[in-house]
């Protein structure tokens, strides 16, 4: 089964993504389209969503947020349910592979890519490289699957936390969690602007990862400080050290990856590292004026950029 979101009301957007679905229903997967739009946008999307699969409308909590998981398992037809982003490009090998895991696993988590890759994609897959460099489980992933039976057998997942990325929140809740770290997913890269506004929201999502969020907000600091007593040389040779550690982690992230992660993705880890510095700030800014930093979407905390779709079969 496949649940999905569109991503945008553009007609040729929508066009596109159900010429993608009609492939994954042809892979054995029944379609649902979970669709979060106003009523009369919803009817628009109807009319080109429903012929590739089951066009349904959610609606979001109190605290404004649709709860992925539980829309994901209550519409779904199936045991196995995965979850993906609408800019996600599914093939019938990697649905078959996740759904062999699922046979082993209650929650399997496989690693999205970028193609093609603009240099603010290339910035996205620097940060995926880090990521895999330091831990399997992909950072803010694109996709995931689980099996609805074993969400049933977890304690009471609360709908006030339904923002909260779904891998964090499922390993809260007791979910035994795998990295799929061999199987890739292709992910279409956002536009540039969408790119940009989502920076704040993706460094906030780390706010409950206070050690890693306390490491990018004294970054900046640290190198005026540097820069005040030892001079230019003192800090050029601290940022130099950040960024070839940077370049080494995502080197060795892209071991094994290397077919979908070209070797210069590799050489924008240090631009990554300086982003994340300053969207840490961005994020934080934001959140003591109360803005709210979540980006279109339906339910969890990107783990991607732009609105969520879910997939499964």
């Amino acid at each position: 089964m496949v649940l999905v979101e569109p991503a945008s009301a553009e007609p040729d957007a929508l066009r596109e993504l159900a010429r993608y679905l009609s492939t994954i229903s042809l892979a054995d997967c029944d379609v649902v389209i979970l669709d979060p739009s106003p009523r009369l946008q919803f009817e628009r999307n109807a009319c080109t969503l429903r012929w590739v699969g089951r066009h349904v409308a959610v609606r979001p909590e109190m605290n404004g947020s649709v709860d992925l998981l539980r829309a994901s398992a209550g519409s779904a037809a199936c045991d196995k349910v995965i979850v993906a982003a609408s800019d996600v490009r599914y093939t019938p090998l990697a649905i078959e592979q996740l759904c062999q895991l699922l046979d082993l696993h209650e929650v399997v988590e496989p690693q999205d890519y970028l193609d093609p890759l603009p240099w603010w994609g290339g910035v996205e897959a620097a940060r995926m490289l880090v990521h895999r460099g330091i831990e399997p489980h992909p950072d803010h992933g694109a996709t995931f699957g689980f099996r609805r039976s074993a969400l049933r057998t977890l304690r009471t997942l609360s709908s006030v936390d339904c923002t909260e990325d779904p891998m964090r929140r499922l390993v809260a809740h007791g979910a035994e969690v795998h990295a799929a770290a061999d199987v890739f997913v292709r992910r279409q890269p956002p536009a540039l602007s969408e790119w940009i506004a989502d920076r704040p929201r993706q460094a906030s999502d780390d706010f409950p990862l206070p050690i890693r969020s306390a490491f990018f907000f004294a970054l900046v600091p640290m190198l005026l400080l540097l820069a005040t007593i030892g001079g230019l040389r003192l800090a050029g040779g601290y940022a130099g050290v950040i960024a070839f550690a940077s370049f080494a982690v995502a080197l060795r992230g892209r071991s094994g990856a290397g077919a979908f992660f070209p070797l210069r993705a590799c050489f924008f880890a240090p631009v990554w590292m300086l982003e994340r510095s300053l969207s840490v700030y961005w994020a934080l800014f934001r959140k003591l004026r109360g803005a709210d930093v979540d980006s279109t979407r339906i339910a969890v905390p990107d783990r991607s950029s732009g609105t969520r779709v879910a997939s499964g079969e």
